[in-house]
Formats: structure tokens, sequence, C-alpha cells
């Protein structure tokens, strides 16, 4: 069987990865063994790197058949095995790119016959540059089976990357999964909530159980998609972030005195009437961009 040759290495983020808890010397300390069910010939799922490969196919194709027909660019972040890629490189082609850790399921992924010339990129989605994944003008959708250990960092670094994502959907721990798609008043509404949803449409598709993975997480997962917005919101992402954080750095606290570091630091910076007295999780989403541009303009 031939070996697929369309595989990037990731040049130093080949190199880092060997020196992180995420993979290289430190992968034996972490390693699993192998998970009921498995084949000659499979990946070994890594604790390291918080693999749990999925192993229900209509599961796999459910979350794939999310990803809208129209994107012109789409990235899947942890194919493993590819349970989920036999889905979406027949739709997309070219259009798709990988990006995978792993250097086991770059290898496995390289022999499989279905995924002859697909784009394969080795190396750490957290450490890839903008123009590793990024194709700017492009109606571009992220996609992933994501690692648990890491899937908040990945929120952040799609957003960070200047909102050039159309669609992000994807499998989570139920909890974060519920925590992105929450709204405010709710015990699970906050910062990553305010963060994602002040520039997509997040829903919360469904649930998948333990049994539906290999090996078998100790946790249920959740499918979210999240579209862009029709309008964005004008405000600076950096001023977004630092209010946000900063509000809800001390959850237990008012508003009032959970922002004073802002407001004793800018004496324009003065919150609207009323708002003091407020927990930081009763604002929504449109309260926090006010806010954000109330930072601002308080220079």
């Amino acid at each position: 069987m031939r070996q697929n040759k369309s595989i990037e290495k990731g040049g130093k983020t080949g190199q880092h990865i060997q020196n992180t808890p995420r993979g290289g010397k430190w992968a034996s300390k972490f390693e699993d063994a192998p998970g009921k069910g498995s084949k000659k010939g499979d990946v070994h799922a890594k604790k390291a790197l918080g693999q749990h490969f999925l192993n229900d196919e209509s599961i796999a194709q459910r979350i794939a058949d999310l990803v809208d027909e129209r994107m012109e660019h789409v990235v899947e972040i942890g194919p493993g095995m590819g349970v989920m890629t036999k889905y979406l490189y027949p739709r997309f082609g070219e259009r798709l790119l990988c990006l995978e850790i792993d250097g086991e399921s770059v290898e496995y992924l390289g022999k499989q016959a279905w995924a002859e010339g697909m784009q394969v990129w080795h190396g750490d989605f957290l450490q890839a540059k903008n123009e590793v994944w990024v194709k700017p003008g492009a109606k571009m959708a992220l996609v992933g089976n994501y690692p648990y250990n890491i899937s908040t960092q990945i929120v952040f670094q799609m957003l960070e990357c200047g909102v050039m994502v159309s669609q992000f959907a994807g499998m989570f721990q139920k909890e974060v999964a519920e925590r992105l798609a929450a709204g405010e008043g709710n015990k699970d509404y906050g910062i990553t909530s305010i963060l994602l949803q002040a520039y997509y449409d997040c829903e919360y598709v469904f649930t998948v159980h333990e049994g539906s993975f290999n090996p078998p997480p100790k946790v249920k997962s959740g499918v979210i998609d999240c579209r862009l917005k029709g309008e964005l919101p004008s405000c600076d992402y950096g001023a977004l972030k630092l209010v946000v954080k900063t509000a809800f750095s001390q959850r237990r606290k008012t508003l009032g005195n959970a922002v004073k570091s802002l407001t004793t630091s800018r004496p324009r910076f003065v919150l609207p009437d009323g708002w003091a007295g407020m927990r930081a999780e009763q604002l929504g989403v449109k309260d926090y961009l006010k806010l954000a541009q109330m930072w601002v303009e308080s220079i």
C-alpha cells in the first residue's frame, strides 16, 4: 500500500513536543494500555495527549455532517485514526487540512488508502503559527474531537487568530461544551462563554456517552456547533478579554468589587448605574461588549 506523501513537519513545533508534558519523553509516563477493542495496527492512545479515539461511526458522521458544504477551507484538529476524517475528506478533498501532534497517528494516516493525497501537518496546533492553518479570505471551518486537556486553549487560539473562522464545531468534555454554549444567569456561564458568544451563535447539539470511545473517558462528551455572527462587534478583542476575565476573577463578589482594579486605574471607566451591585454572571454578552467599549474610550 502506497504511503501518503502529503505530510508536512511542523518545524520547530516538531522539536517542541519532545520537551513538553504533551508528548515525547514524557509520553511513557502517561501511556495507557491498549484499549478494549483495539486491533493490531491501531494507534496506541496516549494520556499525555488526551487521546480518546472515537469509535462510533454514526457519531463521527454526525459531527462531520455539521460542517457547512460551502466552506472553502476546513481544518480538523487531531484526526487520530481518521474516524471522522473519512467523512470529511470525500466531501472537501484538497480543501481539508488535518493537524496532528501524534507521530504514530500521522504514520497511520499516511498508510491508509482512503487518505491518499490528504494534507496532514505534523505538529502542535497550540504552537502553530497562523499561516500554518489560517487561510485569509476563505470561508473556513475548524472541527475536531478536541483533546479534553487543551480544549479551552483551542478556543482561545481560534479567537485570537483574528476571527478568521466562519464555523467552529466539534466535541468537548460535556461540561466544557455546556459552558461554551451557556447563557447569562447559568452556573456554567463564564469567561469562555462570553468571549466565544461575542462572535459566534453557539448551539449545544448532542451528548456522546463514554462507551463511544477507545479507551473510554471517565466523563461524557458534548458536541457544539458555532457559526460566525452576521454582525460582528467592533470593540477590541483584547479589551473584551481583559474586562471579562477581571469580572470573573472574583466571581462571588459584586461586579463593583471585582473590577475595582480597572475602575481605580482609569477614573473615567465607571460602571453603568445599578451594575456595581450585580454579579458577573448576571451580565449578558452585549453588556460585556459595552463595558469593553467603555474601557477603550476611558483612556
